[in-house]
């Protein structure tokens, strides 16, 4: 694991809790962490953009889940299903404290380290300037239209693991996303440097967009 894989693990661990129960974790639950991490995180961070508030509530969410875990139900729901309903909720209450003090904009200048090491410094440069446009143009978009492009390409979720966070049918799932990408690309233009086609069905679909998915 390099230097900087390990900051990020310790930036989003859990804490233990303090009380007798929780001195130690459950062994499921450090499975999970080890399993989940980085799907939670990449998908707090396609919505939050800023790294450190990304950080700060992907902690919060395996902060809740752990003290809600003996409460979790696999007959219900799969651990990334509920882990992500947990990620979707707390990243909406950061929004909407953000909201209600009176900034609704996300600094992006730490947005060029979400882009994995390319071959040479001027091919980087130009990837995290094509990362902050792309991600500039997703906020510019309605909000059901941020979120599953966010569950999709930054989390990497198939057409019926989103229809099961939204609570609508496969098919739902993939009319929304061929929309939200079709008004994304008119957001960014028709430059083909800043493509966003990708097509979707309800199996899956792509799973990149703009060259942005499976990156952390």
């Amino acid at each position: 694991m390099s230097s900087v894989q390990t900051r990020r693990t310790a930036a989003v661990a859990p804490a233990p809790l303090g009380g007798a129960a929780d001195r130690t974790l459950p062994e499921d639950f450090e499975r999970w962490f080890s399993e989940h991490r980085g799907t939670i995180f990449r998908y707090v961070r396609f919505r939050v953009a800023n790294r450190e508030s990304a950080e700060d509530v992907t902690s919060e969410v395996f902060m809740k889940a752990l003290r809600a875990f003996r409460t979790y139900n696999p007959s219900k729901a799969a651990p990334r299903t509920w882990l992500m309903t947990i990620a979707r909720n707390s990243v909406t209450d950061h929004l909407r404290h953000l909201q209600r003090h009176g900034s609704n904009h996300v600094s992006l200048d730490r947005m060029p380290d979400l882009v994995s090491s390319l071959p040479s410094p001027e091919e980087r440069v130009l990837r995290e300037e094509r990362v902050r446009r792309l991600l500039n143009a997703v906020r510019m978009l309605r909000k059901n239209e941020q979120e599953i492009l966010s569950l999709r390409y930054g989390s990497g979720l198939r057409n019926t693991e989103i229809a099961e966070q939204l609570g609508v049918s496969a098919n739902a799932v993939a009319v929304r996303m061929h929309r939200a990408l079709k008004r994304l690309k008119l957001t960014v233009g028709e430059n083909p440097e800043f493509d966003a086609n990708g097509r979707s069905d309800s199996n899956g679909g792509s799973s990149s967009c703009c060259g942005m998915a499976g990156s952390e």
